[in-house]
């Protein structure tokens, strides 16, 4: 039903020289329908049953991937930021989400930077996939026009977009639409230089029911003497005036109506060709939790971001969020919800580990200093340890035995109840990596073959000394000998690692950098001088969901269970799709890392941080739902 829907629309709107689309289509839809059919035949006992919600939103989406209009996200940044420091830390954090995660492929991505900060926004973001414009142009092409800036000179440093009409213009400095039609055609004489035109009406023009009066003008009086052949070079940012920095948007419905008024427009301007191809943005207010809702239009393109692009994380989220893929085809997902058993309190609970030897769950609170330890039955207890600890893995010898990942080293303690080396304290094994970095140990687990995986933490990545910076590498300490190498190319590199685990097969490895909310996975071997190989993206967190993928674990069915922090959800993500089909919620912001453990494996422990969370969650799975048991570094 879905493939035939799909290729019956795809068909209707296919024009002649979208003949290569169409072959490209089919090729598509065949490869995915044999992987659709896999995944229905591989479910987990309850997937099966899985509802397929087909929304108007996916038929859009997916239309998007085969038409001529590429989505489009361009941010406004006005008059901001108010310095130069200001506007390096945005470039940098925006640099580090786009320059190995390829969000521009399928997306079109703009930013508007004041002209102080051009230069800089094309240098740091070279490689990136992000275009860079100008907020205006003046009337004039040389001379002596103090204070003006021409067409000639954006495009001589590498500019790709003029941004013209925008409402603030034509309010607060009296643009007229001949003066902006002037500007757009300075802008075209230009080569490769394009043009944001801005169109919208007042609340009163709207109150007053003048919408179409009022966008029919703007956009016939700007496209005025324009040839169809430049057309290809002009996009249209619709905005009404009343949702401009309001906090208040124009309804998805809304935004359509508009929409179609200027898309009609064009059509008798230059034709239905050009009228159907040329794209068409929202402005006003836009977010990441209304960018899904507005793609879903059938002529909505893109959006034209104001305060929300001075804001890295939530600009690469609306990116996000207007990027179509086949996996918009959503499964919904079962839901189930945890409960809290352990009130620790922890600050930033992390790392639980299940030990099959000692019947015992292990877990810390990094920035306590903490380990912690309960086999289910007594009450749980904690050590201390003079150090931040970023992860934790089990250890084989006496029960109790495990590897304490600290800021400083690596460490072998006991954490069983009759330890008694508390004055003596853990024992050294190897110092940490990047000694010379602001990075730590962070996120962690042990391979199938008990050789610990780790990546580390930018300690100042959201601000500070290295802002933005890609400095950290993943690395492996042999099972056997201590030895520790990096197992991540020197081309890339990251921020925050988590979601680190493995297939059951243990030839996969799947890595998030937190900040991106991107999950990939690796081509993975244990053997000594290997390296990760063939990164493929598989799941990248909804535009509408807060926070970024924290900790995660693989079942026996090789589905990858990932804590969404900040988004109070754990979600199940089948690896051959990246569909979530399986949702647990909390009552928590922020759960941090997952494991399965209990006699039978057979229970779900999720570990959360504060200020409202910090506790130990469980659930029991659904019936054929189990984990691995946890490797042992083999001291």
């Amino acid at each position: 039903y879905l493939f035939t829907t799909f290729a019956f629309q795809i068909f209707q709107r296919a024009q002649i020289d979208d003949i290569m689309k169409v072959f490209n289509f089919v090729n598509i839809l065949m490869s995915l329908g044999i992987t659709r059919l896999y995944a229905f035949s591989t479910k987990a006992t309850f997937s099966s049953r899985a509802n397929i919600e087909y929304s108007r939103a996916n038929n859009r989406r997916f239309n998007t991937l085969f038409s001529n209009r590429l989505p489009v996200v361009a941010g406004n940044w006005k008059l901001n930021p108010s310095g130069f420091s200001e506007a390096v830390d945005l470039l940098k954090l925006l640099r580090s989400n786009f320059i190995n995660h390829d969000r521009t492929s399928n997306t079109e991505v703009i930013i508007f930077p004041p002209y102080v900060f051009l230069g800089t926004s094309l240098q740091l973001l070279e490689g990136t996939g992000i275009q860079v414009g100008s907020q205006n142009i003046g009337l004039e092409t040389k001379g002596a026009f103090t204070g003006e800036v021409g067409a000639s000179q954006i495009c001589s440093i590498g500019c790709n977009y003029i941004l013209l009409g925008h409402s603030e213009r034509r309010t607060l400095y009296r643009e007229s639409d001949e003066q902006i039609n002037r500007k757009v055609h300075l802008s075209l004489e230009q080569p490769n230089l394009g043009v944001m035109l801005c169109i919208g009406e007042t609340l009163e023009e709207y109150e007053d029911d003048l919408l179409e009066s009022v966008v029919t003008l703007q956009v016939k009086k700007g496209l005025q003497n324009v040839s169809v052949q430049d057309l290809d070079r002009i996009i249209i940012a619709y905005e009404p005036v009343w949702a401009i920095g309001t906090g208040k948007v124009a309804t998805p419905a809304q935004a359509q109506k508009a929409h179609v008024v200027t898309r009609n427009v064009v059509k008798q301007m230059f034709g239905d060709f050009a009228g159907e191809n040329i794209r068409i943005l929202y402005g006003g207010s836009v977010s990441p939790e209304s960018i899904v809702d507005l793609m879903s239009m059938e002529d909505v393109d893109g959006a034209l971001v104001g305060g929300a692009s001075l804001n890295a994380d939530s600009f690469s989220r609306i990116v996000d969020g207007a990027t179509p893929s086949l996996n918009d085809m959503y499964y919904k997902p079962r839901e189930m919800t945890a409960r809290e058993v352990v009130s620790c309190k922890n600050t930033l609970g992390e790392s639980p580990v299940w030990s099959v030897r000692d019947q015992t769950l292990y877990w810390i609170s990094a920035p306590d200093q903490e380990c912690w330890a309960w086999d289910l039955e007594s009450t749980p207890y904690r050590r201390l340890f003079d150090s931040v600890i970023g992860c934790i893995g089990l250890q084989s010898g006496p029960p109790g035995s495990i590897v304490i990942a600290g800021e400083r080293a690596f460490m072998s303690v006991n954490m069983g109840p009759q330890t008694n080396d508390f004055a003596s304290g853990p024992t050294d094994l190897s110092n940490r990596p990047e000694e010379n970095l602001p990075t730590r140990p962070n996120d962690g687990r042990t391979d199938r073959c008990g050789n610990l995986v780790f990546g580390m933490y930018n300690n100042y990545h959201r601000s500070g000394s290295s802002v933005g910076e890609n400095t950290c590498q993943l690395y492996r300490m042999n099972a056997h000998t201590l030895e520790i190498e990096q197992i991540l190319d020197d081309s890339y590199g990251y921020r925050v690692s988590n979601c680190i685990s493995f297939s059951p097969s243990n030839d996969k490895m799947y890595f998030c950098d937190t900040p991106t909310r991107k999950i990939y996975s690796f081509d993975y071997s244990p053997e000594p001088g290997s390296k990760l190989m063939n990164r493929q993206l598989l799941y990248t967190m909804p535009s509408a969901l807060p926070g970024g993928p924290d900790g995660a674990q693989v079942d026996t069915d090789g589905y990858l269970w990932a804590a969404l922090s900040g988004a109070g959800k754990v979600v199940r993500i089948d690896t051959i799709t990246g569909e979530v089909d399986l949702t647990v919620n909390l009552p928590v912001k922020s759960p941090t890392s997952v494991t399965f453990g209990g006699a039978d494996l057979d229970e779900l422990f999720i570990t959360t941080r504060g200020p409202d969370g910090g506790g130990l969650y469980r659930l029991k799975m659904p019936y054929g739902i189990r984990g691995l048991p946890e490797a042992e570094l083999a001291l």
